[in-house]
C-alpha cells in the first residue's frame, strides 16, 4: 500500500500500520495528524519515528498518546523533561520508566505525590544512589519493594531493608544479587516462607554455607 491508500484505510489498518516498526517515517508523520487517538497511540511508541513528530505527539491533547511518547526510548532528553512535569500520572510513570531520563528529573521524580510515579523511578537503573537511599525509606512499601530490587541500591542500604517490617521488601533483598552472604544468612531463617525460599535461591548464600 501506499501513502494515500494507507491514509485512506479503514481505522483498523491505520492502527496496524502505526505500530509497525518498518512504516516509513513520512507516512509515521501523516499518522500523527490522525483524529483517532489509538492510531496517534501507536506512532507515539513507533521507533521508527522522527524526532520532531515525537515533540508534537507529546504535547497531545489526550494523555494516552502522551504517555506513550513519554516510553519511547527516541524521546528527546528535553521532551522527558517536561512529560515529567505533566498533570497525568500515568505519563509522569512511564517517564520514570524511561531509561533515558536524565537523572536531575529522576531525583525530581522521586518526590512526585503519586507511588507509583516514585516506584518506577526506584526501578530505574539510572537512579543515583543517595536518592535510592531516600527511596528505601519511603512510607509505601511498594516503592522500598523495588528500591530493595535495585542493582544500585548500596549495600548498607539493603542491610536496613533486610530488616524492613514488609515481608516482600525482604523477598526483594532476598532476590537482589548484591545482598551480602551473611544478610542472605539470615533472611534465611526469615519467618516468612517467601524471604526464606528465595533468599536459598541466592547464588551468593552459598558463600557462607
Amino acid at each position: 500500500m501506499d501513502k494515500k491508500e494507507i491514509l485512506s484505510s479503514d481505522i483498523v489498518v491505520r492502527r496496524r500500520v502505526a505500530c509497525n516498526p518498518n512504516t516509513p517515517a513520512e507516512v509515521l508523520a501523516e499518522l500523527a495528524k490522525d483524529s483517532d487517538c489509538d492510531v496517534r497511540y501507536y506512532v507515539a511508541g513507533n521507533p521508527n519515528l522522527p524526532f520532531d513528530v515525537l515533540a508534537k505527539l507529546a504535547k497531545d491533547s489526550e494523555w494516552l498518546v502522551r504517555s506513550n511518547a513519554a516510553s519511547n526510548l527516541n524521546t528527546p532528553v528535553d521532551v522527558l523533561v517536561e512529560l515529567a512535569k505533566d498533570s497525568d500520572i500515568v505519563v509522569r510513570r512511564r517517564v520514570a520508566c524511561n531509561s533515558n531520563t536524565p537523572v536531575d528529573v529522576l531525583i525530581e521524580l522521586e518526590k512526585d505525590s503519586d507511588w507509583v510515579v516514585r516506584r518506577y523511578a526506584a526501578c530505574n537503573p539510572n537512579m543515583p544512589v543517595d536518592v535510592l537511599a531516600e527511596l528505601a525509606k519511603d512510607s509505601h512499601w511498594v516503592v522500598r519493594r523495588y528500591a530493595a530490587c535495585n542493582l544500585n541500591t548500596p549495600l548498607e542500604v539493603l542491610i536496613e531493608l533486610a530488616k524492613d517490617s514488609h515481608w516482600a521488601v525482604r523477598v526483594s533483598v532476598a532476590c537482589n544479587p548484591n545482598t551480602p552472604a551473611e544478610v542472605l544468612a539470615k533472611l534465611a531463617k526469615d519467618s516468612d516462607f517467601d524471604v526464606r525460599r528465595y533468599a536459598a535461591c541466592n547464588p551468593k548464600l552459598k558463600e557462607v554455607l
